[in-house]
């Protein structure tokens, strides 16, 4: 293949695995172009700077009711994506690389004739209907990528797969691990303001499972540590209203586009992930880019004691992997504290072990990408 068109859907800056994997194709020598649906424009700039062309799509959302807006999104999305398709010169050496399953999915029956590779960020187990439009794709893929090592396994169980999907973890591209790094950009600017001056455990991501979150903030409250709570992300439940209720010393912001949203979290002391497993194989495989940005960083984490976390920084001792209530929460948080060097080198070493650039490689090796 002489090129990759690599696509996503929607809001493609909130997907660094798919970020991480644009810039890896560019930097090994790839014809590599992007098309979106939607992405911020912290992202194009640094697209602008490495030189990786882009096309925006101009996804389509808001325009319909319900579930009427889904269809129509999905068919306007696809219809775009094959009308562009038939515009590539030389399609047949072109390998068009779907970055994430919901993005590969309304092109089901659009394929025939053309290269495509999938890049699955999720099990989709607890979605029948995504996971059977999903399978329509895999059997003619050129290649499978993943992201946790049980989750390739179950998927070529699932799909009667040839070969096992590549496991590329969910770790940041060129990384920068300085502590207290300097914003770039005025969200970024604004948010350290608010910690930089406080001790504080992070939370970053989209605020779910209330009642673990209630359960964290009661550790941290009740630990006598003097750690604020901070909270980094998305809040569609309202949770953080409750959370401050228990716990004053603690602090919202809103979603910073990744990779900034890392400038604040440089400034954390320890990282706090969970994955709510209760009937999800998908959760309880996790996949976090949580544990590598806070390990990259050398900050040690708080995490739940499901398999993707158990396994991994459980596993390292990167942190502390223990049930989601307040007393098993709060030795955790003094653990840490009372061993906090020996953790964060724990951290350090566990990110530095995880090589996905030589991976890419290999898979640009064994598909005949260049």
């Amino acid at each position: 293949m002489k090129k990759v068109i690599y696509i996503v859907k929607s809001e493609l800056h909130i997907y660094p695995p798919c970020i991480a994997q644009i810039r890896m194709l560019k930097k090994n020598g790839v014809d590599v172009e992007v098309w979106y649906g939607s992405c911020a424009k912290q992202l194009l700039a640094i697209f602008d700077a490495e030189n990786i062309p882009y096309v925006d799509l101009h996804e389509q959302r808001g325009k319909l009711p319900g579930k009427l807006d889904r269809l129509n999104n999905w068919y306007q999305f696809a219809s775009a994506v094959k009308k562009k398709m038939k515009t590539v010169k030389d399609a047949s050496q072109t390998l068009f690389w779907f970055g994430t399953a919901e993005t590969a999915m309304p092109m089901v029956g659009k394929l025939k004739g053309y290269n495509y590779a999938l890049t699955s960020l999720e099990l989709l187990d607890d979605n029948k209907t995504k996971n059977r439009l999903f399978s329509m794709l895999t059997g003619d893929a050129k290649f499978i990528v993943c992201c946790e090592t049980t989750r390739a396994f179950i998927m070529r169980n699932w799909y009667g797969l040839k070969k096992l999907p590549y496991v590329m973890p969910n770790k940041p591209y060129d990384f920068h691990d300085e502590r207290r790094k300097t914003p770039s950009i005025e969200a970024t600017k604004k948010a350290i303001e608010l910690v930089q001056d406080k001790k504080f455990i992070i939370y970053q991501g989209i605020l779910k499972s209330r009642d673990y979150m209630l359960e964290m903030a009661k550790a941290i409250r009740d630990s006598g540590t003097g750690y604020y709570f901070v909270l980094m992300g998305l809040d569609p439940e309202n949770i953080f209203s409750d959370i401050k209720k228990e716990y004053d010393k603690s602090i919202f912001i809103k979603n910073i586009p990744a990779p900034y949203h890392l400038e604040v979290t440089s400034y954390a002391a320890i990282g706090f992930v969970f994955y709510d497993d209760r009937n999800s194989l998908n959760r309880a495989f996790c996949a976090p880019n949580k544990i590598y940005e806070y390990s990259g960083l050398r900050i040690p984490a708080i995490g739940n004691e499901v398999p993707g976390l158990v396994n991994t920084i459980g596993a390292a001792k990167a942190g502390v992997c223990v049930p989601m209530k307040k007393d098993a929460l709060m030795r955790a948080i003094r653990d840490i504290e009372e061993h906090y060097d020996l953790y964060a080198k724990n951290a350090y070493d566990f990110y530095q072990g995880t090589d996905n650039e030589a991976l890419m490689r290999r898979i640009i090796e064994e598909n005949g990408i260049l």
